[in-house]
């Protein structure tokens, strides 16, 4: 490794004026090695010119530090992923809403995070893994979180399924016969006196007949009330919004204990065997009005072309007064579909509404930018999965039953601030406290300097001792002494070198005082050698 440009200086010049000639070869020598170091000197120098303007040294430091900090903040909240819990009915809804996120927004992307049930959902949101979940209004666990959006409105559906026609027999159709050529036989006032009676006898058996009819195909229509459930073997369709909590909620309003029912869970698969097969009195279903779960319901239901009926929750009123979560609905007919059409009349139900819900500690921009994707592509969504979804906005009013995230509120009610009013004010007291910073970090920086500016002096103050105490010496001994000390120095400056470059006036300075001390060095062992001398002749 080269020497330091110090020790080559001060070995150069303690080597004296005697070998000049081999000092010039050696300078010749070591300029070649110098060539690559003086880029190394000129580059250190530039950088310490520049640290000594300490206060551009704070501005460009703090404007860096502000730089890097708003940075990572906006790629922190741009650059995110959403994780939302949903159950099996609404996976489609998820992917068309997540496509939609990324055409939109290239830098988000919507996670699902596959769910069995409205209460795993809830529990995902509960221990953090998942920040959006969709939820049903009859979830006491939504409270918990705001809401986004409304998703559906599902209905409730209480279906007798359709009894089945009984045969007539051919011999009935046989006796007709000869009882009417019967009666065009005979004639007079008679025959139409007897032909009078036998058809106001015939007209009593015809309604006879159809009552006994009636009553043979209304086995299972003879009950149309939700009181007349009592006893009745009731089938959940599984798959859909439909459980037993609120099946115990409609009949415990209505007095009907869910213990004086035989409740039984229906795969969608095997509705129309469980209703052919005479398995069930009747069906319970929930979800949207004009949704998959309620049609294939009615489907199955429907049997010999003979539409289901309904029972009508009448005390739908009743029941969302006494449970905000609910409300009444009243279904218009051939709401269902089917054929013939379902129902027949306007139906009274109960509804309740499906949230799109976010964690509270979720950001609000990040919440306003899924609420805008979620409103402006509702239609698109809507496609995408044919009647199960039907998007609405809550309501933004102070009085409602629900809370929305302040995100959500933000985009509904126009209220959106731009990226300058949301941190204007903070970037204006970052202005006015960023100098204070930038002071700190001056002081520092100065202090630094100071600091070493401290130590050399320190060292050209020693050197200084020594030349004093050169010319104050009175013997060899203590010249050499001195001679040991100043090398030590040397290799003191020499070292302090290594750590910081010296300017052009720090080597001035040091090269003046060195050549002082070598001179009185040297000057004083002169004396006192002669002085020595000149005692000896004299003895």
């Amino acid at each position: 490794m080269p020497a330091p440009l110090a020790m080559r200086f001060w070995l150069s010049r303690r080597d004296g004026q005697d070998n000049a000639t081999g000092a010039a070869g050696r300078g010749r020598a070591s300029s070649k090695v110098m060539s690559i170091e003086s880029l190394e000197h000129m580059v250190r120098s530039r950088v310490r010119m520049f640290l000594r303007h300490t206060w551009l040294v704070a501005i460009l430091g703090t404007a860096v530090l502000a730089g890097a900090i708003v940075s990572g903040i906006y790629f922190w909240r741009e650059m995110d992923q959403m994780r939302i819990a949903a159950g099996p009915l609404d996976v489609q809804f998820v992917r068309a809403l997540s496509d939609q996120i990324t055409k939109q927004h290239p830098t988000l992307h919507l996670q699902l995070v596959p769910t069995s049930a409205p209460k795993d959902a809830a529990e995902a949101m509960s221990k953090g893994q998942a920040d959006f979940a969709i939820l049903p209004s009859n979830l006491d666990d939504r409270l918990n979180w705001p809401v986004v959006g409304i998703l559906r409105q599902n209905v409730m559906a209480l279906i007798v399924p359709a009894a089945v026609s009984p045969a007539k027999p051919k011999g009935a159709e046989k006796s007709g016969e000869s009882a009417a050529n019967a009666k065009s036989a005979k004639g007079g006032k008679t025959a139409k006196k007897t032909k009078s009676a036998k058809a106001t006898k015939a007209a009593k058996a015809d309604k006879s007949d159809d009552s006994d009819d009636s009553d043979d195909s209304g086995d299972s229509n003879k009950f149309g009330k939700v009181t007349d459930l009592s006893g009745k073997r009731i089938g959940i369709v599984s798959g859909s919004e439909a459980t037993a909590g609120l099946l115990e909620l409609v009949l415990g309003h209505y007095g009907v204990p869910l213990a004086q029912v035989t409740v039984s869970e229906i795969e969608p698969d095997n509705l129309a065997a469980a209703v052919k097969d005479n398995k069930v009195d009747a069906l319970f279903v929930a979800g949207p009005a004009t949704g998959k779960a309620v049609s294939n319901a009615v489907t199955a239901a429907t049997r010999d072309g003979k539409a289901p009926t309904f029972i009508a929750i009448d005390q739908a009123d009743g029941i969302a007064k006494r449970n905000p979560a609910f409300s009444s609905v009243d279904i218009d007919a051939g709401t269902f579909g089917g054929n013939p059409p379902s129902p027949d009349d306007s139906l009274t139900s109960l509804s309740f509404a499906e949230y799109l819900v976010a964690r509270r500690s979720i950001h609000e921009t990040l919440v306003a930018t899924l609420a805008k994707v979620l409103y402006s592509a509702r239609q698109t969504l809507a496609v995408a999965e044919p009647g199960q979804i039907k998007i609405e906005a809550p309501s933004t009013d102070k009085d409602a039953d629900i809370v929305l995230h302040p995100g959500a509120l933000a985009y509904l009610s126009d209220s959106q601030q731009s990226f300058f009013d949301k941190y204007g004010d903070d970037i204006f007291y970052g202005m006015l406290i960023f100098p204070v910073f930038g002071s700190g970090i001056a002081a520092v920086a100065s202090y630094l300097l100071r600091d070493t500016r401290t130590k050399r002096l320190r060292l050209l103050q020693r050197v200084l001792d020594l030349v004093r105490k050169a010319h104050a010496a009175q013997s060899v001994q203590e010249l050499d002494q001195l001679q040991i000390d100043a090398d030590n120095l040397v290799i003191a400056i020499i070292h302090q070198s290594e750590h910081e470059e010296f300017d052009e006036t720090a080597r001035m300075s040091f090269s003046f005082a060195l050549d002082q001390l070598r001179f009185a060095i040297a000057g004083r062992r002169a004396a006192i050698l002669d002085h020595s001398v000149v005692g000896a002749a004299a003895a």
